[in-house]
């Protein structure tokens, strides 16, 4: 349900002219329509929750697919998300690009838009929640001189494998981490997770699960964990980890409802 937009929250790439510009140009429009901006600028230590999100009724990510992960973490999962790609690289998650941010004003004051929700994972430690990203968990050996054993179980069966790490990813990420060490590239509104080995002893081959069940992972050495590719945790040998669907899904604000999104942003 779309509701009359009075307050808007910039997420502004740190130190980046592009996204300044965009920033800038956009404050400007908002404002002339008497809209409320607040704007935050994210750096790369910048993980603390945003003040006034009450007052918030949509976000607008201003930067890379980097910003826009970080801007998901960083609200309550109600609000949705515009991600403008101003100083990325491909901006995979981007629904427009710095030269048509300008046009973006009458579409979102008017209702022209829809939402687009993606799921997201969940990780949990000894059965405490954890943390949750959008894109990929990868956790990854931490002494480079030992590769450590993964036992990971789905229901009653379990696998163990010699490996390097391993890649649980959603649609959303498919074209992360795990495309680039052989994943597939997923339609980004499927309901499943792609686990993607990292130099598996036994060459094994990354495959999909269902959300609907629960992934559990013990490893026999300490290794870390990277959520969505900006922060990195310490895991301990033999603790208890669990990977699942995240309750809330991030919802991002589309204008066009293309089905091919991912694949054409990479350029097929």
């Amino acid at each position: 349900m779309r509701k009359d937009i009075s307050c808007i929250a910039f997420f502004t790439k740190y130190n980046n002219p592009d996204s300044k510009e965009v920033s800038l140009l956009l404050k400007e429009k908002f404002q002339e329509k008497g809209i409320k901006v607040i704007d935050y600028l994210l750096h790369k230590d910048f993980f603390n929750e945003p003040n006034n999100l009450k007052e918030i009724d949509i976000a607008i990510a201003i930067g890379g697919d980097g910003t826009t992960l970080r801007t998901f973490r960083l609200l309550t999962p109600s609000i949705p998300v515009l991600s403008i790609n101003a100083g990325g690289t491909r901006g995979i998650l981007s629904e427009v690009s710095k030269n048509n941010a300008g046009s973006i004003v009458p579409f979102l004051l008017n209702g022209d838009y829809f939402l687009d929700n993606r799921i997201r994972l969940l990780v949990k430690i000894n059965n405490q929640s954890c943390h949750f990203a959008l894109n990929d968990f990868v956790f990854i050996r931490s002494d480079l001189t030992k590769t450590p054993s993964f036992c990971f179980s789905l229901g009653e069966d379990s696998i163990f494998q010699k490996m390097d790490g391993l890649i649980i990813s959603t649609p959303t990420g498919s074209t992360g981490h795990s495309m680039s060490n052989g994943g597939p590239i997923l339609h980004e509104n499927l309901e499943c997770f792609i686990v993607t080995p990292l130099a598996s002893v036994n060459r094994m081959p990354p495959f999909i699960i269902p959300v609907m069940d629960d992934l559990k992972l013990y490893v026999n050495y300490d290794i870390n964990l990277v959520v969505d590719g900006q922060q990195i945790y310490e895991i301990f040998k033999d603790q208890q980890i669990s990977v699942s669907k995240y309750e809330y899904d991030a919802i991002f604000l589309r204008f066009s409802k293309k089905k091919l999104r991912q694949m054409t942003k990479l350029g097929y």
